[in-house]
């Protein structure tokens, strides 16, 4: 396969990426199909580095994507670095990637301005070749951004037939990555029926899947293409039923199984041999934000909050787990920045055992910690340790 009619489709004068006029990524798609690895590795940072830069969209984004979900039946692809790493699987994990961005930016594309004219545009595109740096502020730069935004699910559907015979590759790093890309293509299909059909491949996969990897990518696409998880909320696998209970907020059953789950958040942070691109930093993190989501009291959820708390450490964490805990715990205080409230009074028992966890792990009272700081202030308790623990009795 040639990359050639693929590329010279698109017209990239008339497109940027983060670093300004799209003028070298035709070379380096192409590259993405060279027998020299070199090349290839360049490609892929590319495309990571200018078309998607750290999760955003550009006008280069949609098309490129369209180009590479063009590429995946390159044999050449078949190939693998010195490291042994699939080079599909690597091109795979950037288009899983283009879904998650267009799914947070969703909500961003909106196209009120008046469309310019072919002049203005052409005027665009010659100031950022010469390196204009006022054309990034400009209202046009904005309005191009903002429709590039709206063509991407769009692109995404298309890339969506070319990904899916990769679903049942014999290869276990492909099929896996193909399964992650997959759902987040899926997902951001705008009419729900489209959606729907995309959920039953999976379904069909999951009949056949065994490894709980595989079994994990499967049932979390599901919920996130609104399949019902139910079924799999009484799975012998651990892992298979917390990925299960995410979709379903509503259920008492799911939320005891994320309870369940976090009685030990460490362990559930070690499920996976190559954990699912839809869980971040730490699979404990996802958990416990799904279950600070539902609508139950803080005693239903303190069997899973305090083990949270006891593992935490500082800095990011106060943001992504006891942080947030304490805001469920201690939801009437009105926070203003800068302006520390008045401490939190009458507490329950519910209350008083989350502050004694908190009180106990060293970790989360290191004085030079900002993060840790500003939870605290949020909900009013005191940056002095014994003073806090005076509160909990």
């Amino acid at each position: 396969m040639t990359t050639t009619p693929l590329v010279d489709e698109v017209d990239w004068a008339r497109l940027f990426h983060a670093y300004g006029v799209t003028s070298d990524t035709p070379g380096h798609l192409r590259g993405l199909v060279s027998a020299d690895d070199a090349a290839f590795g360049a490609g892929l940072d590319h495309l990571y580095g200018a078309v998607l830069h750290q999760g955003t969209v550009y006008p280069a984004t949609a098309p490129a994507l369209r180009v590479v979900a063009g590429l995946l039946g390159d044999p050449v692809l078949r190939r693998r670095d010195g490291d042994g790493r699939s080079r599909l699987a690597a091109l795979l994990g950037w288009i899983d990637a283009v879904g998650d961005s267009a799914s947070w930016h969703e909500d961003s594309g909106e196209l009120d301005a008046v469309e310019p004219t072919a002049a203005e545009i052409e005027a665009f595109y010659r100031a950022m070749a010469a390196d204009d740096e006022s054309v990034w502020e400009s209202e046009l730069s904005e309005y191009l951004w903002a429709r590039s935004i709206t063509g991407l699910p769009a692109a995404c559907g298309a890339a969506l037939a070319p990904v899916s015979p990769l679903l049942s590759d014999d290869d276990g790093a492909v099929r896996l990555a193909a399964l992650d890309a997959f759902v987040r293509l899926a997902a951001v299909q705008p009419d729900p029926v489209d959606r729907a059909a995309s959920a039953a491949p999976l379904a069909a996969a999951l009949d056949a899947a065994s490894g709980r990897d595989e079994r994990a990518v499967l049932v979390l696409g599901l919920g996130d293409l609104g399949a019902d998880t139910t079924r799999w909320l009484s799975d012998d696998d651990p892992a298979i039923r917390a990925c299960a209970a995410l979709p379903l907020t509503g259920s008492a059953v799911a939320t005891a199984v994320l309870v369940e789950a976090l009685h030990d958040p460490l362990a559930a942070d070690e499920w996976f041999t190559r954990r699912p691109s839809r869980f971040g930093m730490r699979v404990h993190f996802d958990l416990m934000a799904n279950l600070l989501t539902r609508d139950v009291g803080l005693a239903e959820i303190l069997p899973a909050c305090l083990p949270v708390i006891r593992v935490a450490q500082g800095k990011l964490w106060s943001d992504m787990t006891w942080g947030p805990i304490l805001l469920r715990a201690f939801p009437g205080v009105e926070f203003r920045p800068g302006v520390r409230p008045d401490p939190p009074r009458d507490l329950d028992e519910s209350q008083r055992a989350v502050l004694r966890e908190l009180v106990a792990n060293d970790a989360l009272w290191d004085g030079g910690d900002g993060n840790a700081d500003l939870a605290r202030m949020r909900v009013g308790l005191p940056d002095d340790r014994a003073a806090a623990a005076r509160l909990a009795t």
